[in-house]
């Protein structure tokens, strides 16, 4: 993935050079409310779908302590009063796949109303920035992260971000190692080995991790079903794609995939389709390579970009119909696991294959809606599914008492316009509230990202693994 001569020139720059700060707009407030009354609000219920008007929302702590026509009883002294008049009022939503490699993508994420996202590969400083996140030293959204993707030395689809092993034990101290620097949760790739899976399966099961990632193919001398995957109790399985290239050989036979959904429903599995990563891949194509370049990519990163330029220059040149076809094909299969009763998850694949964080949430979300799923279906998957598969059902997802105060406010309904999403007017994560002004700025936050502090953090990452 990398040079020697570009590992040389990149490290001894990054050296010359004193670490960035964070920006402004992600430091901890110097004055924040413990508390706020919320007046005025609509607010959606994501179990039913129904709205009810005229609501009181009141938050202490960074909880919500009430929602109700009255207006609580018990309020704090010097509670901040927040009229939004009328405006509606979400539970923050939720990213199950992104690639977190600066502040700026936890600025993309909350300028959108994403409260909560789960990266999946992990590098040295992403369990120190979720601890500054929790510990109020770092604005952002929640962050759960896996460990270093673990792969297959000998196995296809290698990189320089990946932690390869080689039977078992190498397999079960690379999970130990993830879990001694404070890792809980783990991602697999396509091509480990029957007993590298195995072995990671087995001590992340000793060890409480969970275990995520794409259906695991196997080598060529030993492959894998299917069914291997849908045994190993994964959290959830990554990819719409790599379902169907795995699962289905790329077969586009209806038949063959809703038998393949009947599978995995019955094998309790639970899937991020990732639509929109895909979705992305296929505008390269069709648009010469012109999609690259839109208004959106303000915020993806200059040194991912640089990554996969080839990528990009590649799919730009590939046959227009193929990629059409089949994008349309993993919107169909993502249908058929969602008939079969697959519970689904929102997950992005931001910050890789020109996928920006935030924005991209909610296109994943349209995504699910063309698939089959209605639009309430849709947002459920991007709050009570995705707060399920993280094992947080009772905390987020919710606006009910006794959940975290990440909410989302929006001028409309979104079930009837999923764009309103895409125009917040007020953000809370915890214990701050994100007025429009806030979120203009981490707009701008959000296309500035530090490209010598990502390139330290990865070459750092890739010297040190």
């Amino acid at each position: 993935m990398f040079s020697p001569r570009i590992v040389f020139v990149v490290l001894t720059s990054v050296l010359l050079l004193v670490a960035c700060g964070f920006p402004a707009a992600l430091k901890p407030a110097r004055e924040t409310p413990g508390a706020y009354l919320i007046e005025n609000a609509a607010v959606l219920d994501v179990d039913t779908g129904e709205i009810a008007v005229d609501r009181f929302i009141y938050v202490e702590d960074g909880i919500i302590r009430h929602v109700g026509h009255e207006r609580p009883e018990a309020v704090a002294a010097g509670a901040a009063r927040i009229d939004v008049s009328g405006a509606v009022v979400l539970p923050g939503l939720i990213d199950m796949h992104v690639h977190v490699f600066d502040e700026a993508d936890l600025a993309a994420n909350l300028a959108y109303g994403v409260t909560t996202i789960r990266n999946l590969g992990g590098m040295p400083f992403h369990f120190p920035m979720a601890q500054q996140i929790e510990q109020g030293r770092l604005l952002g959204p929640r962050l759960i992260t896996t460990g270093t993707i673990l792969n297959e030395r000998d196995g296809r689809n290698t990189n320089d971000l990946q932690t390869l092993v080689a039977g078992a034990d190498r397999a079960r101290a690379a999970v130990r190692r993830q879990y001694r620097a404070g890792f809980r949760h783990l991602k697999v790739y396509s091509n480990l080995s029957r007993e590298s899976l195995a072995a990671i399966l087995d001590e992340a099961a000793q060890l409480g991790m969970t275990v995520s990632g794409h259906p695991v193919e196997g080598t060529e001398a030993d492959p894998l079903e299917m069914a291997d995957t849908l045994a190993g109790g994964f959290t959830t399985i990554e990819h719409a794609e790599s379902i169907v290239w795995f699962g289905l050989s790329d077969n586009t036979d209806p038949a063959m995939a809703r038998a393949l959904a009947q599978q995995m429903a019955a094998a309790n599995s639970r899937v991020t389709p990732t639509l929109i990563v895909h979705h992305n891949l296929a505008r390269i194509v069709e648009t010469d390579g012109a999609h690259v370049t839109r208004p959106d990519m303000h915020s993806f990163s200059p040194v991912m970009q640089g990554f996969e330029q080839g990528r990009y220059d590649y799919w730009a040149s590939y046959p227009h119909d193929d990629r059409t076809r089949m994008q349309a094909f993993y919107v169909e299969m993502t249908g058929y696991m969602h008939e079969a009763g697959v519970e689904l998850v929102v997950g992005t694949d931001a910050g890789v294959m020109v996928t920006p964080h935030g924005v991209s949430v909610s296109e994943e979300i349209e995504l699910l809606v063309d698939a089959g799923l209605s639009p309430l279906e849709a947002l459920q998957a991007a709050t009570l599914n995705s707060a399920g598969a993280l094992g947080m059902a009772d905390r987020i997802g919710r606006v009910e008492a006794g959940y975290a105060s990440d909410l989302l406010i929006v001028q409309g309904n979104p079930l009837e316009d999923f764009a309103v999403l895409r125009r917040p007017v007020g953000v809370m994560r915890g214990q701050r509230w994100l007025d429009a002004e806030d979120l203009a700025q981490l707009q701008v936050v959000s296309s500035n990202p530090a490209e010598f502090r990502t390139w330290r953090r990865v070459i750092g990452h890739v010297l040190t693994r």
